[in-house]
């Protein structure tokens, strides 16, 4: 299957918008297609497009912000009816744009996510699940996390009774038929959105597309006993998290292909093999968080199209019809008019802007005419998020307004490492830290007519605190908000659904009077992704895993009311709980019993893990120090072949080495300090110092020698 090529179109600008909130009305007859778009201004617009121009059909007043836009109708019929989430309510329009409903669910949270089917009506908060049927409540159901998204199965046999699936934060699917659980999925990562295979859910109905945080794609067979993993799209060079997918033909094969957004501004077309698996046909960047993605035919009828909206209100167009094909002389002249009309308008703005801005100098700062003075701060968005990369082990600090950004401050009472990513075109300068009062950095990014910023951000386990971020936009006046991130004392570990018994482990045991609620919160201040409440049916006992991404070990959290059980393969992350937690009681005044239990084999075990990432990084590290001299050296000898093959796998590689170099700082660094910490957790459990053994164990690592390092910690 050949590539295909897409030439991007702008439609119309909107406020700032959620996810899922436009959509692409269904063919009626033959022609082009309408999109249904909602913004955060309450706002619902329905436009089409006809030789460029673009029609609205009708736009509502302005209201409470809109979290979900979706389609439905009557069993049988095409979904052509627009209903609309915005808090609590659920409201429907005709594609005429007439309301015929207005549905207060009487929720106590906000509806987050949404979809129809026919008389079906499924809606989530936060935590909560509701199905209504004709507008009258028929099932309900209590997550243990967050939702971020559902989905109802077409239905098989029964039309009574429905098949919904819901995405949560703890990396699962949760298939619910009626109110009940049936069974929960592990996915690579929490999963964003959800979308039937298809359109339809495939063969058997009940094949389902989800797209996850960091960035990973999957298709997966919900069958009514068990599961079944069809394929899974690993994110290999290191895009953005899905935040929507949608199914259309873009290729006119007849099969339908799958629409990707990511939240870095990425729009992708995949189609499946023959072998059903997917293949890469079109990308391309738009560099704004992707909101929404549909497939359609709406500036031509003879042209398939993607249409994506952004974060900040832009609604765009890939189609596969060239730009070259549609321009005339007579186009080109009318193109010409439009831009002179439309720079017209652009300077009437700025002079309406300039005198408004003038105008609220002398209101806010006193004038001698004016008696009453008057200063208002205006409020901008932010779409953020700091999130853990699993596979690279550093978080993704991402900051997004719709104003462009002046500036951002960061500050930090925790030593942390910060990182720009490539597509970066911020300038960075670094103030000198204070660790004696709490300030471990402070940079300022000067951000240049841009809308979003984002970094890369390695923490230390052991070491916690609160990163801050003062966001400045380019606009009069000068306003600033403040955004705080938890860096939790584990912070690189992430939860998973399993624990692996055959390795050795130790055992930190508290013992006290304190409540399961307590207990929970202790595990919330620790270890991140953690709802605040605790799960749903815990009132005895509750189990949790993690796995930590840098290293690979495991951690097991089983507590209930007044004891709690930390079993890990690290010794140093049992220290760490240790400490922490006895602080946290203290602070509490919570009196607590605190016992240890330490496996011998324990030690070997880390060892084994860490020693191979060590290993390649002293490799990459000498190589990429050798590089400089071998290209030197290439360059005045002609022949090379006289080198050894190590040194001209070198020369051959040099570039991404240096690129691995480059996206792992002080790795080697890290690796050194983990082994000499573990060093140290040991000796102290053992109730011993070995600080002055520090040098020689650093003597040990230099000579990157398993073996010598063994018997040092065995001696």
């Amino acid at each position: 299957m050949a590539d295909i090529h897409l030439t991007p179109v702008f439609y119309t600008q909107v406020g700032v918008t959620a996810p899922k909130t436009m959509k692409i009305l269904p063919l009626a007859k033959k022609g082009t297609q309408k999109v249904a778009i909602g913004d955060n201004n309450g706002t619902l617009m329905c436009f089409g497009a006809k030789k460029g121009d673009v029609n609205i059909l009708f736009k509502t007043l302005p209201g409470q912000k809109i979290n979900r836009l979706e389609l439905g109708g009557p069993p049988g019929v095409i979904k052509e009816k627009i209903f609309v989430a915005s808090g609590s309510e659920v409201k429907g329009y005709s594609k005429k744009g007439k309301q015929f409903l207005a549905f207060e669910t009487n929720s106590t949270e906000a509806v987050q996510s949404m979809y129809v089917d026919g008389s079906d009506l499924f809606t989530c908060g936060d935590y909560t699940y509701n199905h209504y049927r004709d507008c009258k409540d028929m099932n309900y159901y209590l997550s243990s996390d967050k939702i971020n998204d559902v989905i109802s199965l077409p239905s098989k046999s029964s039309p009574s009774s429905v098949t919904s699936v819901i995405a949560c934060q703890d990396c699962t699917l949760r298939l619910l038929k009626d109110s009940d659980l049936v069974y929960e999925v592990e996915v690579a990562g929490p999963p964003l959105c959800l979308a039937l295979h298809n359109g339809d859910g495939g063969l058997d109905h009940d094949e389902v597309l989800y797209g996850t945080q960091n960035g990973k794609m999957g298709l997966i067979k919900l069958g009514s006993d068990e599961p079944t993993y069809r394929w899974d799209l690993i994110n290999d060079k290191k895009l953005g998290g899905i935040t929507c997918i949608s199914t259309f033909d873009m290729t006119g094969d007849g099969n339908q292909d799958i629409l990707v957004g990511r939240d870095d501004g990425t729009a992708e077309v995949y189609s499946l093999d023959d072998s059903g698996e997917p293949r890469l046909k079109a990308s391309h960047s738009f560099g704004e968080t992707i909101t929404s993605i549909s497939g359609g035919y709406v500036s031509s009828a003879d042209h398939e199209e993607l249409v994506l909206a952004t974060y900040n209100g832009r609604v765009m167009g890939l189609t596969t019809q060239t730009s070259a094909r549609h321009t005339t002389p007579a186009a080109s002249q009318e193109s010409q008019s439009k831009i002179a009309a439309l720079k017209e308008e652009i300077a009437s703005l700025t002079a309406q802007v300039q005198v408004a801005n003038q105008k609220y100098q002398e209101l806010s700062q006193g004038h001698p005419k004016i008696a009453n003075v008057l200063s208002a701060l205006p409020e901008f968005p932010i779409n953020d998020k700091f999130v853990l990369n699993q596979d690279e082990a550093w978080y993704t600090l991402l900051i997004e307004t719709h104003i462009p950004i002046d500036t951002v401050l960061l500050q930090s009472n925790a030593p942390i490492d910060i990182q720009d990513v490539e597509k970066s075109t911020a300038i960075v300068s670094y103030s000198p830290p204070d660790p004696d009062h709490g300030c471990f950095l402070l940079a300022t990014y000067r951000c240049q007519d841009t809308t979003r910023l984002e970094l890369k951000v390695r923490s230390i386990e052991g070491q916690h605190g609160t990163l801050l971020a003062y966001v400045t936009p380019h606009m009069e006046p000068k306003t600033c908000r403040l955004r705080q991130y938890k860096i939790k004392p584990l912070s690189l570990h992430q939860r998973v659904h399993s624990f692996n018994e055959d390795r050795p482990c130790s055992i930190l045991k508290i013992t006290g009077s304190f409540s399961l609620g307590e207990a929970h919160s202790w595990i919330v201040f620790c270890l991140p992704d953690i709802p605040d409440r605790p799960p749903i049916g815990s009132e005895e006992s509750v189990t949790m895993y993690f796995k930590s991404t840098f290293v690979s070990t495991q951690l097991e959290c089983a507590y209930k009311k007044g004891e709690v059980i930390f079993r890990s393969d690290n010794v140093s992350t049992i220290s760490v709980l240790k400490d922490v937690l006895s602080k946290e009681a203290t602070q509490k005044k919570i009196a607590v019993q605190m016992s240890h239990e330490l496996d011998n084999r324990a030690i070997p075990h880390m060892l084994e893990l860490i020693f191979p990432k060590l290993e390649d990084q002293v490799m990459l590290a000498k190589n990429v120090q050798l590089i400089d001299a071998l290209q030197e050296l290439k360059v005045h000898e002609q022949d090379t072949t006289f080198l050894s093959p190590h040194c001209q796998f070198i020369l051959e590689n040099a570039e991404l080495m240096k690129e691995d170099f480059k996206q792992q700082p002080c790795m080697v660094d890290r690796l050194y300090a983990i082994i000499t910490d573990l060093y140290m957790d040991w000796a102290n459990f053992k109730g011993v110092s070995m600080k002055h053994k520090v040098p020689e164990l650093l003597e040990i690592l230099d000579t990157c020698n398993l073996n010598n390092l063994l018997e040092f910690f065995k001696s």
